[in-house]
């Protein structure tokens, strides 16, 4: 298994730095041309790649739309490389992310945006997700803030839905969000929690290394469930509420398929 996890790592890091360059370019192309193309199919490309190195398949159920905010459960880091396989998203994250070692920087080349959570409702930090939506970005966010072993859904923060009821989307009267459920499928019997990345004495590369040194497969599933109009629902805690329950309820019907 030892061997196994080097030559999963070596092949991933490879795979990294043959991409990197690209990617580079591929920025500058995408901001000449005011499109995300090149941007979003690299890292489709690279996500998709680390998946299958790593032996996890994919299974997605129901549709992506397009709608401006994507919102999920969150269980590992998989999820990251799930939902960049199948999505073009910007993705936001808590600012200490910006640090970790190796995974910060991938992080920052993906243009995630960083936010403090005790500083939500800083001017600063809604213009920067209000241009992204302007500019007919899509935004993901993991509204439990933070990590479960994928047995339940905590209750949702409704702070970042915040954006959902701006001046933009008010006076337009337009705008949705669209609820993901994420679940896994263990390639351990006795483990359903492999994949999770949730205690505390946990470390990220411990985590990485013990789901890299498995030979098993095992499964990731998407369930992509009806976006939800953004003036349906009276204000941001209306709003989460309703994809917490809906997020929630997937979850339990996942279980049954398994």
């Amino acid at each position: 298994m030892i061997l196994v996890a080097i030559l999963r790592a070596s092949v991933v890091v490879f795979l990294t730095l043959i991409l990197i360059p690209i990617y580079l370019i591929g920025l500058f192309v995408d901001y000449f041309f005011g499109k995300r193309l090149v941007v979003f199919l690299i890292k489709r490309l690279w996500s998709r790649a680390v998946m299958k190195i790593i032996g996890v398949a994919r299974e997605l159920i129901g549709l992506g739309s397009e709608a401006n905010i994507f919102v999920s459960n969150h269980i590992s880091w998989i999820d990251i490389l799930a939902i960049n396989s199948t999505l073009d998203v910007v993705f936001i994250a808590k600012n200490e992310v910006r640090s970790w070692p190796g995974l910060g920087f991938l992080a920052v080349l993906g243009q995630t945006i960083f936010i403090e959570r005790k500083s939500l409702k800083a001017l600063s930090q809604k213009r920067t997700l209000d241009e992204y939506l302007k500019k007919g970005q899509s935004i993901f966010f993991f509204p439990e803030g933070t990590s479960t072993d994928g047995s339940n859904v905590k209750k949702f923060k409704s702070s970042l839905f915040e954006v959902c009821y701006s001046d933009f989307f008010k006076k337009n009267n337009w705008g949705s969000v669209q609820p993901i459920t994420i679940t896994y499928k263990s390639p351990v019997e006795d483990d359903p929690s492999f994949y999770s990345f949730w205690r505390e004495e946990d470390t990220i590369f411990a985590n990485i290394k013990k789901i890299i040194k498995r030979a098993d497969q095992g499964r990731v599933c998407l369930v992509f469930h009806r976006p939800l109009k953004f003036g349906k629902y009276r204000d941001r805690k209306d709003l989460s509420n309703a994809c917490f329950k809906t997020i929630k309820n997937g979850l339990a019907n996942s279980a049954h398929s398994f």
